[in-house]
């Protein structure tokens, strides 16, 4: 999975840090978080179904987690949005390119190799 290999190379670099893998489709399914000890990661996606992205953002509050940043990967094929997190969001956009600019964040659009 591409996002996993991503997201081991930041656990390499970033070597303190910690990331909280949230999968979601209409609801959150599953959550996971990783260090530098667990690399490297095997992700599995959890869940499958109609897309909101409101749930991951919910669930970062009612948590009380106070992220650095989001990044969010999506094919955007979705228009439930939250009101705008205090924390930058990354959305990172996988074959959903004509699908339009989310309405915070900055976003990138990955194609397939």
């Amino acid at each position: 999975m591409r996002f996993a290999t991503e997201l081991n190379e930041v656990l390499e670099t970033y070597q303190g840090a910690s990331a909280t893998v949230i999968y979601c489709d209409a609801d959150v399914a599953h959550t996971e978080t990783f260090t530098y000890a667990d690399l490297p990661l095997k992700l599995s996606a959890k869940g499958g179904g109609g897309t909101d992205f409101k749930p991951p953002f919910k669930w970062i509050e009612e948590n009380m987690i106070s992220p650095v940043c989001m990044i969010y990967f999506t094919d955007l094929e979705c228009s439930s949005f939250p009101p705008q997190p205090d924390y930058p969001v990354l959305w990172v956009i996988v074959g959903g390119a004509g699908q339009g600019v989310p309405p915070f964040g900055e976003s990138i659009y990955v194609t397939s190799e």
